[in-house]
């Protein structure tokens, strides 16, 4: 696939991602590639004051390898929501448990590594392998 259709593809990632989690002000999420790898972060405010400055936020970085990209790429429209769904639950399952762990509830900076099962969707109807 061209770059500039690879480039809509990680549009939609970030555009998946960037509403999983409840934020007083406007989450962000932004791409960036570093050899083989693309790197998603989503950042989204979990704690505001007067003093914006002292947000408190959270942080999610979601590392996809180039082959993982290309095959989201090459999926299906059906399927491409699919694995949408699959990040964004598995992003808010890492952040649940980060969280979870104790004396760790303002612990939500986490890295994921995104298994390639992810990308693994059957023929309809699309169900969670």
């Amino acid at each position: 696939m061209n770059t500039i259709g690879l480039s809509q593809r990680v549009d939609e990632l970030e555009l998946a991602l960037v509403g999983r989690f409840e934020s007083p002000k406007a989450p962000t999420v932004s791409a960036y590639q570093e050899g083989a790898t693309t790197y998603l972060m989503l950042s989204w405010v979990t704690e505001t004051g007067r003093d914006t400055t002292l947000d408190a936020r959270c942080v999610a970085t979601i590392r996809l390898g180039d082959a993982q990209i290309d095959r989201y790429a090459a999926l299906v429209t059906a399927k491409r929501r699919v694995v949408q769904d699959r990040l964004r639950d598995l992003v808010r399952q890492r952040v649940d448990a980060a969280r979870a762990q104790p004396g760790s509830t303002d612990n939500c900076s986490i890295q994921i590594d995104v298994d390639d099962t992810v990308f693994d969707v059957p023929d309809e109807p699309y169900d969670m392998p």
